[in-house]
């Protein structure tokens, strides 16, 4: 989209100002209701000037079909993130129940950690090389895993196929998706990557309800290969659509040495990507819990045998995954408006405010009250939850973009989950290990799993607003 010829003016204006006052002038020229990455803020991977060049489209035939794919993409890759409470039921109750909780956490964990830590090169590798070849091994991946797992028995099979390569995959479709939005759109990227987002959260309520619907039909095996086969057209949509536009940072002149992260974008001078990262992490390593253990919590609540949990008895333990991940796309479209209205980093200190709020106020009571008969508290949790995390996960890589120039997105986004995956790594198993070392039975051995989530909560919570008051100030007034 070429620039408008206002802003071409100012152009050819700014072209025969020197450096420093350029800079200068075009601070007091640019909006205040327009969000970009703060001035105090310098990148330190790359004094480079940010290529004033560069425009977006903000809409269009091309721009939206690339959100169709990232959205696609993102079903293919955190649908399966978010149905882990699914996966966790029918693997602790019936394919290795005598394994303790602790040891089967690793499983959903290194699958978290492999989806993560990836990023190392393929956020990079997509800032040099666009999303196609990625999605399109994220799908062989993906597909080869899933399919994998629907004849897995023992444990090790399942890490092999589910943690590791199912693990790749989903990195691999993660990452190019949520990337080439940000090529489309910069006022409305919010937006547009709120509506991406919905994607995680569609594929978190579908899933989990294909397979409560198919399990006491076809059995576990089928379930499995009928997922594989919708994630493999959800996939090729993906490779269809996705697309980038912003040539990299050095254009021509990239190497392979310009794919790698750098330690130095933690420093750089304000402390903001680092405690950004920080509070990402916490977020991270809080929200895996309630996706991994809800639908086994409201099992153990109703006291049901390891024989029910995989038939119509248990269907309310699947549904309310559901239902998790319904109020969650919700919250991730709104996010992307909020975002756009009122700060990234102003929405999301409120969310991580509400998931705190409905861990610690909602379940941890429905946890602790004995005999509670009614739903009432641990429906609430579970809405408002879905609701509040489902605007955090999509504000976290916005917030991201708030801190560097759109050519170094995915360096930054790389660097970032690269410590995100290790947080994300011990939180099951720490959560199992809470669930083994609480003597007591039923429901009210959750207690320390759920504590545990709240004050992670807590914990990001202050990261983020240490960041917002560092940075702009006590004034919630200004949009940051």
């Amino acid at each position: 989209m070429a620039p408008n010829s206002e802003h071409s003016s100012s152009l050819i204006d700014l072209s025969h100002i020197p450096d420093d006052e350029r800079e200068t002038f075009a601070e007091k020229d640019s909006s205040p209701d327009v969000e970009k990455p703060s001035p105090s803020l310098p990148t330190a991977v790359d004094p480079a000037p940010v290529d004033t060049d560069v425009t977006y489209p903000e809409g269009g035939r091309d721009a939206w079909f690339v959100v169709l794919g990232a959205w696609c993409g993102l079903t293919a890759s955190l649908g399966i993130y978010n149905t882990a409470g699914v996966f966790e039921v029918v693997i602790s109750k019936v394919i290795l129940p005598e394994k303790s909780p602790s040891t089967l956490g690793w499983i959903f964990s290194i699958y978290a950690f492999v989806n993560w830590v990836c990023g190392v090169q393929v956020g990079p590798t997509f800032d040099a090389m666009g999303p196609r070849a990625l999605i399109i091994a994220g799908t062989i991946c993906t597909v080869i895993g899933v399919f994998s797992l629907s004849v897995c028995t023992e444990y090790y099979q399942i890490i092999l196929s589910f943690s590791i390569l199912t693990g790749i995959g989903s990195s691999l479709l993660l990452t190019p998706a949520m990337g080439c939005v940000a090529h489309w759109f910069m006022e409305r990227r919010g937006l547009a990557t709120g509506i991406a987002f919905i994607g995680g959260g569609f594929g978190g309520v579908l899933f989990p309800l294909m397979i409560q619907s198919l399990l006491p039909q076809v059995g576990w095996g089928w379930s499995i290969r009928i997922l594989g086969l919708v994630l493999l057209v959800l996939c090729a949509i993906s490779v269809a659509f996705c697309r980038s536009r912003v040539p990299p940072r050095k254009g021509a002149a990239t190497t392979w040495r310009d794919t790698l992260p750098d330690p130095r974008i933690f420093m750089d001078g304000t402390g903001a990507m680092a405690a950004t990262t920080a509070g990402v992490l916490l977020t991270d390593l809080a929200y895996f819990i309630p996706i991994t253990y809800v639908p086994s919590y409201y099992i153990d609540r109703q006291r049901l045998s390891h024989e029910e949990a995989s038939t119509g008895s248990a269907a309310f333990a699947y549904q309310l995954l559901a239902i998790l991940n319904a109020a969650s796309c919700i919250g991730r479209y709104v996010a992307g408006d909020l975002a756009d209205r009122f700060g990234r980093y102003n929405t999301m200190i409120v969310s991580l405010f509400l998931c705190t709020v409905s861990v610690l106020c909602f379940w941890l009571p429905d946890i602790l009250v004995p005999n509670m008969d009614n739903y009432a508290l641990l429906v609430v949790f579970v809405l408002l939850f879905g609701f509040v995390s489902g605007l955090n996960v999509s504000l976290t890589p916005i917030c991201l973009g708030q801190l560097c120039e759109t050519q170094e997105y995915g360096r930054y986004y790389a660097s970032c989950f690269t410590v995100v995956a290790f947080g994300v790594l011990v939180s099951i198993p720490v959560a199992g290990s809470l669930l083994d070392a609480v003597e007591a039975t039923g429901k009210e051995r959750y207690w320390g799993a759920a504590l545990f989530a709240g004050l992670s909560y807590v914990a990001s919570f202050l990261c983020f607003l240490w960041v917002r008051v560092k940075v702009k100030g006590c004034n919630w007034r200004t949009k940051w």
